[in-house]
């Protein structure tokens, strides 16, 4: 931050993140951690002060880099609840997770992950509805002319893009849930163009597009449990069991698919897909996809895996971090919050431990 007064009023927001107990509001710090009555200087800061978010976003994953070893890029949603509709973002929306329409502001966090070590490093707010067309409704939180509603995959590419692009930071897997197969099939093209790896949980229409939109030959190897292969005639079912992680089976087949749309000199792609089981849960299962087809199964799963973690950190941003207690309306006050969120966290994990 390039002024005296904002870093100080930084140093106020991290401590009140960081060391407060219950819902984390600016008076709440103000008080608590100054003692003093201003809250209106410190809500100014975070709502209204022109300090630009994405600088500290891109040291704080340098940082983080020099601290560990980034194993993925894991993306994962952040429902944030709202009473109103005048806050930016706050649409009401079907959560699947929740199995219930909610009245939320909807992000998605990009998270740098290893077995040990998680934290969040960049964010997008989704804009649906009138957030994405209604002048007025967008003048009231200043949203700026740039900043239109795109879709969910587009938004990870977009974060992935600044991350790995324009901030240089390493390449790792993508790993996302996209449940529509339509956007899986977007995204998969833009991550196959950009040479990327990625490790996607889709739904099982995907499938039913691949089978119909996206293999050019009739035939297809099938990997059982990662050992061996067979030809067969038709996209095959996933067959075989490899033992990964305790009490978890996973399966996979390898599929012919077409280069991206536009791109007819990219020629023909292989990819991986991958059926994960519970052993006593026969009823739940996940299915994924990959270009990572060199890779042993077991090692794809694991990378598969690191998505659990980030829905923990997710939870606990939650509760202890104030993700969901921002109490302003502006685009420019959600990011400012969220990237104090950011930093607390990683101060945490890198200080304190992620308890």
């Amino acid at each position: 931050m390039p002024r005296v007064d904002q870093r100080r009023w930084a140093e106020v927001y991290l401590r009140g993140l960081l060391f407060l107990d219950g819902r984390k509001s600016v008076r709440k710090m103000a008080e608590s951690i100054l003692s003093l009555p201003v809250s209106q200087s410190l809500q100014q800061f975070i709502n209204q002060s022109p300090w630009d978010w994405t600088p500290i976003r891109s040291q704080l994953a340098h940082f983080l880099g020099s601290q560990m070893e980034n194993q993925a890029w894991v993306v994962s949603p952040a429902v944030i609840p709202k009473r109103g509709s005048h806050s930016v973002g706050v649409v009401r929306q079907f959560i699947p997770k929740e199995g219930r329409m909610i009245n939320c502001q909807l992000g998605l966090g990009l998270f740098m992950t290893n077995a040990t070590t998680i934290a969040p490093v960049n964010w997008r707010l989704l804009l649906k509805g009138k957030w994405a067309h209604d002048e007025d409704a967008r003048a009231k939180v200043y949203l700026p002319d740039s900043v239109r509603g795109r879709p969910e995959w587009r938004e990870i590419l977009s974060m992935v893009d600044q991350s790995i692009g324009r901030w240089q930071l390493p390449p790792a897997p993508i790993v996302a849930h996209v449940p529509d197969p339509v956007a899986a099939r977007e995204l998969v093209d833009a991550l196959d163009v950009r040479g990327l790896n990625y490790v996607l949980r889709v739904s099982e229409s995907f499938r039913d597009l691949v089978q119909d939109q996206f293999v050019r030959s009739q035939r297809s190897k099938v990997l059982v449990g990662g050992e061996g292969a067979r030809e067969s005639g038709r996209l095959p079912p996933l067959l075989g069991t490899l033992e990964f992680p305790v009490g978890h089976q996973s399966t996979s087949v390898l599929i012919p698919l077409a280069g991206p749309r536009g791109k007819a000199s990219y020629g023909n792609r292989v990819i991986r897909l991958i059926r994960e089981r519970r052993r006593h849960s026969p009823g739940t299962q996940k299915l994924w996809i990959t270009n990572m087809t060199q890779a042993r199964l077991d090692d794809v799963m694991y990378v598969a895996s690191l998505a659990d973690r980030s829905t923990q950190a997710v939870r606990l941003l939650e509760s202890n971090f104030g993700l969901q207690d921002f109490e302003g309306r502006s685009f420019r006050g959600w990011h400012h919050h969220i990237t104090m969120v950011s930093a607390a966290w990683t101060y945490q994990q890198v200080y304190g431990g992620l308890e």
